[in-house]
């Protein structure tokens, strides 16, 4: 491998990185169009061990609006992702496995939901862009709380 192929290949992990996270900050806060333009047009996504499927951008993205738009749920949402694995295959095309926690809360019945999983992704490069064209994640751990159930507990921010 030459010194320009490594110098290429660290550039493109960093990338897919940044999509990564930028996707995540996307959910987080309901940054649907920004979101969008972080997917392949035949993104193919599996959430909860396959329990939400969906082909295409178009149901996806309208699944995550209806499901977690801060601006018109009850449901607060946060994600992280760390501790990525990616692998290249050629110029344009990898694969990432993401250690992730997710949080959940809806705010109607304050039952609160937090799931440890890994994402594994498909990512595709076009025009000179990466582009997640495969996403999903298998839970290792969850959990959920009744949040009256424990006193004093308050919802400062959110």
């Amino acid at each position: 491998m030459t010194t320009d192929d490594a110098l290429q290949r660290l550039l493109d992990i960093e990338a897919i990185k940044t999509l990564k996270h930028r996707y995540i900050r996307c959910m987080t806060h309901s940054l649907w169009d920004e979101l969008e333009d972080l997917l392949t047009p035949d993104i193919e996504a599996s959430y909860s061990d396959g329990k939400y499927t969906f082909s295409g951008r178009d149901s996806l993205m309208a699944f995550l609006r209806g499901a977690h738009d801060a601006a018109t749920t009850q449901v607060l949402g946060f994600w992280h992702v760390t501790m990525p694995e990616i692998e290249l295959f050629g110029a344009d095309e990898a694969q990432g496995i993401w250690a992730m926690y997710h949080f959940y809360l809806d705010k109607r019945d304050m039952q609160q939901l937090e799931m440890f999983a890994y994402y594994r992704d498909t990512y595709r490069r076009n025009d000179g862009r990466w582009r997640i064209a495969r996403t999903g994640y298998a839970r290792l751990m969850e959990q959920t709380l009744d949040r009256n159930s424990v006193p004093g507990l308050q919802l400062h921010i959110g």
